[in-house]
């Protein structure tokens, strides 16, 4: 019975993550578009609370002493800020491009979107390659170009750099910060109140973050080989790739459960409100931007450490500084594949 905890954990966390994106429409790339573009902030204040329950619940569980998060690499000292930075960039960029990130063509998979089938074996090859096939030189070189060691300042983790222990009350109060102001940023904008079942689809969110957790570092069996993670989808599908050419890896049944997951939950939410709708490319031109999208989503995701759902939401929930810099990169590159979709060849002013 234990060995069958993290793959069915992963199944329903990312069963539920699929479920509140189809029933929200919570899409990362839709919520930068229309902040960006519209100056509507709605869907990033969703992302924002979503955010909020994920630090929340995930350091409730720190606190309670039932998690240990001291070796999972978004709290190890090293902070590659090239490798973020131009991650970030890249995988927003190609995000742009496809319409939707990696976790979203999961969510629309769910729903008989064959673009997004093709899109996301392009990401899971992509991701293989930079993990350890001929792209990896590559990633190894921007990754460690620039690294800083952050040991002298404590890490980091935001608990680290104020000396604090996790069970501290400095520990306490750096989560009720963050969380609060997450939450400030959410909860003031009133037009959200408008969609409740947006709130709701946030909330579910980061639930399944936590879940995540909890699944993997409490209640999986120690034993197992499995270490703690939580949702992210760049790598899981390199992972998915390659088991399914007969290679079988270990301490991956919770990543790979998750993909599935989430086109399970989607699948859910849309035959009931009978969305399900066979979609394909338009034409090549399509076809070629939303691969190009993919493969950069592929690398970028990987060299960025997580995707917007792995940094944006995994990472901000162990307070990692490397979270809001992965980010903010991932912004900056989306708007600028946005600028270019909608002005053609002229990107940031300039024609090239």
């Amino acid at each position: 019975m234990d060995g069958l905890i993290a793959p069915v954990g992963g199944f329903i966390c990312g069963g539920l993550a699929g479920f509140a994106a189809q029933y929200g429409r919570l899409c990362t790339i839709g919520a930068m578009e229309d902040a960006l573009v519209a100056g509507d902030f709605r869907r990033a204040g969703a992302w924002a609370l979503s955010a909020a329950v994920a630090v929340l619940l995930t350091q409730g569980l720190v606190f309670a002493g039932a998690l240990e998060l001291s070796g999972i690499h978004y709290v190890r000292p090293m902070l590659d800020i090239t490798g973020l930075v131009i991650g970030g960039l890249l995988f927003g960029f190609g995000a742009a491009l496809v319409g939707t990130c990696a976790f979203g063509l999961l969510v629309r998979l769910g729903t008989g979107d064959l673009r997004a089938l093709v899109c996301a074996l392009v990401v899971g090859l992509a991701a293989f390659s930079a993990t350890g096939g001929i792209l990896s030189p590559l990633r190894l070189a921007l990754s460690e170009f620039g690294a800083l060691d952050t040991s002298a300042i404590g890490g980091k983790t935001l608990t680290g750099i104020i000396g604090a222990s996790p069970h501290s009350a400095a520990s306490f109060l750096a989560v009720l910060l963050v969380a609060g102001a997450l939450l400030v940023f959410a909860l003031t904008n009133w037009r959200l109140y408008r969609k409740p079942r947006l709130i709701a689809a946030s909330c579910l969110m980061g639930l399944a973050v936590a879940g995540g957790w909890l699944t993997t570092g409490v209640l999986a069996d120690p034993f197992s080989g499995q270490r703690p993670e939580s949702l992210t989808f760049v790598i899981p599908l390199g992972r998915l790739l390659l088991q399914l050419v007969g290679e079988r890896l270990s301490s991956t049944e919770f990543a790979v459960a998750t993909v599935f997951g989430v086109s399970a939950g989607s699948f859910a939410v849309a035959a009931v409100r009978d969305e399900l709708r066979w979609e394909a490319f338009d034409d090549h031109r399509e076809m070629r931007r939303h691969l190009l999208g993919a493969l950069l989503m592929g690398f970028g995701g990987v060299l960025a450490r997580g995707c917007t759902i792995g940094q944006g939401l995994t990472g901000m929930s162990v307070l990692s500084l490397a979270a809001p810099v992965a980010v903010f990169a991932m912004v900056v590159g989306a708007r600028a594949g946005l600028v270019y979709l909608v002005e053609g060849r002229r990107l940031f002013g300039q024609r090239y």
